[in-house]
């Protein structure tokens, strides 16, 4: 069931709270892991199954381990190996067999949606406990309310486990926190079904044909992504403070960033830090030689591009980001330079990297580049038609990616706070009436992130 569908927006989610909020205290979370059990098994039962065993096998592994004194480490490594494998086992078995063997047919593996999310969950919490930052959950119905809490389920963010345990007993109804995660809720519903569909709707429409389409489809990726995976984001978060719970951030408007590296620590920030933490610090970080500094860049990197598919477009786009960090890291960042040229630049570099993790098809890597310096073919007659009829969503689009909204709304908000509640909610209530349209006008687009 995806949050971006009429019946989780309609049926599903006004159903779920208003029985939430009628339950005494001690059933809440009973009743959500049930409702996420639920809301998980509309896609696969079979994999809902399979959740449910990897649940049971951590919960049990981990307190095992928590226990011991001696062969923690071995029992540990146990641990990483089955969650890691299983997560390779579905992710990456079907993909790497048809590539090794391209002439032989192979049986495809049901990817279950989410597994990437919630295996890094997963090993969030075992090594927090064996580095004994937190100590193993003894309620089995906690635990697997953490794993399944169905909100950040199948594409995060991924929340460490010390910011859930401190809200599990606590997460009660909070008249603010409900008003904003609805507020939140329906902002990103916007940002999904008008925003993001509708620059895919252009992508796949439009078949690059000059200089300029080739600029504006790059921008079109860059914007795309952008509010597909950020409005799945204030979906889920908005959706955790309906609950009563109350997350980190994972995006702080990336498009801002004066550098590739700090771009990084604005998107996906729950990713970023994961890979800081269980990765790059581990193999020792920035202090370190400048040489050792490389490698480690460049493994957290390759494996952030695995981490997205096994496909080879994705190590690429890994790869390529890597090196673009190392050189900031080994000197470029120390280049004083005005913030809107560093933005501008780094606006440049992230697009260009999104053609890679867009295309898994090289013909459409070379097409698109050949065209991008093909200056002789600046323009087509359907670039232009397509900026015609979408120049209005282009626009908006390119507004938001900056805080100027959010900035004009503060401001106003000081100058005239009941005016500013009114519009507030005249201005959601558009918005919902707006993107319910849109989901009944147009089919139905599941979430980029749902392929990872």
């Amino acid at each position: 069931m995806a949050f971006n569908s009429i019946i989780f927006c309609f049926i599903f989610s006004p159903v779920t709270v208003i029985i939430y909020f009628f339950l005494p205290k001690k059933f809440k979370n009973i009743y959500l892991l049930l409702i996420s059990i639920l809301f998980y098994s509309y896609s696969s039962i079979f994999n809902t199954l399979i959740l449910l065993l990897i649940t049971i096998y951590n919960y049990q592994a981990v307190k095992k381990m928590d226990k011991l004194k001696r062969r923690r480490k071995y029992k540990l490594i146990e641990i990483l190996i089955i969650n890691i494998f299983t997560l390779c086992y579905f992710k990456y078995y079907y993909l790497l067999l048809n590539n090794i063997f391209s002439n032989i047919s192979f049986k495809e593996i049901i990817f279950p949606l989410g597994m990437s999310f919630y295996i890094f969950t997963l090993l969030s919490y075992v090594i927090d406990v064996y580095r004994k930052k937190i100590t193993s959950e003894r309620n089995f119905i906690s635990f697997s309310l953490y794993i399944f809490f169905f909100p950040k389920l199948i594409m995060g963010p991924i929340v460490r486990y010390k910011d859930f345990k401190r809200q599990i007993d606590n997460h009660d109804f909070n008249n603010s926190l409900f008003n904003y995660g609805f507020k939140r809720f329906i902002i990103g519903l916007s940002m999904k079904v008008i925003l993001a569909d509708t620059f895919s709707r252009i992508i796949s429409l439009y078949k690059v044909d000059s200089m300029l389409g080739s600029i504006i489809i790059i921008i079109l990726y860059s914007m795309q992504i952008y509010y597909d995976f950020a409005g799945y984001t204030n979906m889920a978060l908005g959706l955790s403070n309906i609950f009563g719970f109350d997350f980190k951030e994972n995006f702080n408007y990336p498009y801002m960033s004066n550098s590739v590296s700090e771009f990084y620590r604005r998107w996906h920030i729950s990713l970023g830090e994961w890979f800081k933490d269980y990765v790059y610090i581990p193999l020792g970080g920035s202090r370190t030689t400048k040489p050792r500094l490389v490698i480690n860049l460049l493994i957290v990197w390759l494996l952030t591009g695995m981490w997205h598919g096994a496909s080879l477009n994705y190590i690429i786009w890994g790869f390529f980001l890597g090196v673009i960090i190392v050189i900031e890291k080994l000197g470029l960042s120390k280049i004083k330079i005005p913030k809107f040229i560093g933005i501008f630049f780094t606006f440049i570099i992230i697009s260009i990297s999104w053609i890679f993790f867009f295309n898994p098809d090289f013909n459409n890597i070379a097409l698109l580049f050949n065209n991008l310096v093909n200056i002789k073919h600046f323009t087509d007659i359907k670039i232009l038609s397509i900026l015609e009829n979408y120049i209005v969503y282009i626009v908006i689009g390119l507004i938001c990616l900056t805080p100027i909204v959010k900035n004009i709304g503060i401001i106003f908000k000081k100058k005239c706070n009941i005016l500013y509640n009114l519009s507030s909610v005249l201005y959601l209530l558009a918005l919902l009436i707006l993107s319910t349209a849109y989901m009944i006008s147009y089919s139905y687009q599941s979430f980029l992130y749902f392929n990872f």
